[in-house]
């Protein structure tokens, strides 16, 4: 499961956007294999996170709405507010 990623897995980011309250990143673990596209969408106040195949990395990176309603995702959490 990619949601290891918190505990001792070593990611690379192989891509990042940004834009209209949103970040998506694409995220690799040398030590697996693994590619994840991770999502922080600062409207719906959430991230999420979806393991993806090497030849639809890109596709899901770019369009990760469109992939996250029809697979399971690894983690889906609210974002914990900044304000005190």
């Amino acid at each position: 499961m990619f949601a290891d990623y918190q505990n001792d897995m070593t990611l690379k980011e192989l891509d990042y956007r940004t834009g209209a309250h949103m970040e998506v990143s694409l995220l690799w673990s040398p030590e697996s294999g693994q590619l994840a596209v991770v999502v922080v969408d600062e409207v719906a106040g959430e991230e999420f996170a979806m393991e993806v195949d090497p030849s639809e990395a890109m596709e899901v990176f770019r369009h990760p709405f469109a992939y996250a309603d029809k697979r399971p995702l690894e983690f889906r959490r609210p974002l914990i507010s900044q304000a005190a």
